[in-house]
């Protein structure tokens, strides 16, 4: 089998992205909304919606982190032979983040399904909206630290490190590409839920897919293999 470019092994994660956002659409849409509807309880209303859904999610996320693994461990190799960042603040933020991330994004994916599946489970047997958010907020309560921790970490973290990473020139991107990371493009995706509630859904995941996306078209030719180590700095342009 012919080995892999440093471009091909990036954009693993651009696959594994497009596996996540139908992952987060799969779990987020149609489910859960804030409304000020006389049927909404404590502002919110759910639906119950197939548990093949939340099936279905939880497996797509446990594939996006196998792929995204790849990606990571690739990009970090570029950045710590080829552009010499190791030793930079910024980029420890970074690669902290993505090495969270890969945990992350399969425990992100199971534990928000234990929220519509027991939604489900408390319409199922009690038929009251308002006992079956209850169930759901008290099984939430479990599990906020580490669903917090998480965005913190990765998203947060990430965001962070790639503006000050670009906003700084370490890396021969566009500063417009500042833009392309989980958090900004998830609050630009708020302003889908004036369409419809819930196609935000996969905003953040498409804000990973656009920053790798930068990474493997800016960062390494489509012909360098694996861990490059041509030296960094005059390859640093603007464009």
């Amino acid at each position: 089998m012919k080995k892999m470019t440093s471009r091909q092994r990036i954009l693993f994660c651009v696959y594994a992205m497009i596996l996540a956002m139908i992952g987060d659409y799969l779990l987020g849409f149609g489910t859960f909304s804030f409304s000020d509807s006389p049927e909404a309880y404590m502002g919110m209303t759910a639906n119950v919606v197939p548990d093949w859904r939340y099936a279905v999610s939880s497996v797509l996320g446990f594939i996006c982190a196998a792929l995204f693994a790849v990606a990571a461990t690739e990009l970090m190799k570029v950045m710590e032979k080829k552009y010499s960042l190791a030793d930079s603040r910024l980029y420890k933020l970074f690669k902290i983040a993505n090495w969270g991330g890969i945990l992350y994004f399969a425990f992100i994916h199971i534990g928000i399904c234990m929220l519509p599946v027991v939604f489900n489970a408390g319409m199922e047997v009690t038929g009251s909206l308002q006992a079956s958010i209850d169930m759901v907020l008290r099984v939430l309560k479990s599990i906020a630290v580490p669903l917090g921790l998480g965005f913190v970490i990765c998203d947060v973290f990430v965001t962070i490190g790639w503006i000050g990473l670009v906003v700084k020139g370490k890396l021969p991107v566009r500063k417009i590409a500042l833009i392309c990371n989980p958090v900004i493009i998830s609050l630009l995706g708020q302003l889908m839920n004036y369409i419809a509630e819930g196609l935000d859904s996969g905003f953040e995941s498409f804000g990973w897919l656009l920053m790798y996306l930068v990474c493997a078209l800016r960062l390494v030719d489509g012909s360098e293999n694996s861990g490059c180590r041509t030296s960094g700095p005059n390859v640093i342009s603007s464009f």
